[in-house]
């Protein structure tokens, strides 16, 4: 249940807002670094506090019997997450390897894996991982540019993954066997296809040269009047924008389909073994479609950046929906917690692995372009 980027939006309007810049990212300052410290901190301990205080409280339950409901659980079930989490890393670093050309599926997957793990593991971490996916590639002789834009296109493929699953989830939930009058099925059918419409309509933007150039025009013409009226400094917005659609199209190492499909695939993934958890794992006597509906809510709080991983703040939720659905409140608080230490916890042993090799690697590249 955790997403490689803690803040899609954040994160892409960064990386959106470096694509021109042509030098090398500045090192943080020592102000810098001592606000990601404090952040760190304050994001470890958010964690320990929704962990210990609010999940069984918020859940009407107690740590001895959330550990008593785990006991019954198959290692083989713990040993299918593991395998679950690896299988997603895996097709997500296949859509990673895409955005980049000139990049081996080797030294993407492993920066992929070391990326995720940092994301996951170190509170606010993104940052970091992206300094590293730019000084790896750097070391394997690609351009800033190129660099910058395949991080635009993962980006843009990871943010179509979150917003794809809660409108499915609706969708699924809205034509459903459940107990949902008339009025709600059908308020349910037109907000995700309303969802589906826009989502649709800005990926046709972003394809088409030629639209985005005229919404762009008009931001121009916004920020212009804004900048005249406040006595700022007007700064072309359109060239760049389109500079950076047409190298990030132009760069990518796969097809489409396979960038923009494999996380929205990894994160379905996910959802099936989530489901397959609840109720071959635990016997939990709700609906598939609910399960995953939950799943989508979980999505929904990744974005959250206020723990490692998002976890507590996803279990919270996740516990109390289960819970609500007739899930015994233990065993929810349980599940969840299980389910996502486990997505949490394997890309993080595989990004530490993939470190001494990824060095090793990195080596060899530099060692090769100087020869």
């Amino acid at each position: 249940m955790v997403s490689r980027i803690t803040s899609p939006a954040h994160r892409f309007l960064r990386e959106w807002s470096a694509m021109n810049d042509s030098s090398t990212p500045a090192p943080l300052t020592t102000r810098q670094k001592i606000r990601h410290v404090l952040l760190a901190v304050l994001s470890i301990v958010i964690a320990a506090i929704v962990i210990v205080w609010l999940i069984p409280r918020a859940v009407d339950t107690s740590w001895p019997h959330i550990f008593a409901s785990f006991k019954g659980i198959s290692g083989w079930w713990v040993l299918f997450l593991i395998v679950v989490a690896l299988i997603v890393l895996a097709i997500d670093s296949v859509g990673f390897a895409a955005c980049f050309r000139g990049v081996s599926l080797r030294a993407a997957a492993e920066t992929n894996a070391i990326a995720q793990a940092i994301t996951v593991v170190v509170p606010m971490g993104s940052t970091i991982s992206l300094g590293l996916i730019y000084a790896r590639f750097k070391r394997a002789g690609i351009g800033v540019k190129r660099i910058a834009s395949g991080t635009l296109l993962a980006s843009v493929a990871d943010i179509l993954a979150q917003v794809l699953l809660p409108i499915l989830a609706v969708a699924l939930v809205a034509l459903s066997p459940l107990d949902i009058p008339l009025w709600g099925r059908i308020t349910l059918i037109i907000a995700a296809a309303l969802a589906l419409a826009l989502t649709s309509i800005t990926l046709g933007f972003v394809s088409s040269e030629k639209l985005l150039r005229k919404v762009l025009e008009r931001v121009q013409k916004i920020v212009d009047a804004f900048n005249e009226g406040f006595g700022g400094q007007s700064r072309d917005i359109v060239s760049p924008a389109l500079d950076t659609r047409a190298m990030a199209v132009a760069d990518a190492h796969g097809s489409r389909v396979v960038i923009l499909g494999a996380p929205t695939l990894a994160r379905l993934a996910q959802g099936v073994a989530f489901i397959a958890w609840c109720t071959l794992g635990y016997g939990f006597e709700i609906s598939p479609l609910v399960l995953f509906g939950i799943y989508a809510l979980s999505r929904l709080l990744s974005l959250i950046p206020l723990t490692p991983g998002g976890i507590g703040v996803i279990d919270v939720g996740v516990a109390w929906a289960l819970a609500q659905c007739g899930a015994p409140n233990a065993a929810a608080v349980s599940c969840a917690l299980a389910f996502t230490l486990s997505q949490v916890l394997t890309p993080a042993l595989a990004g530490a692995l993939a470190i001494p090799v990824g060095v090793r690697d990195a080596h060899a590249d530099a060692e090769a372009r100087q020869g």
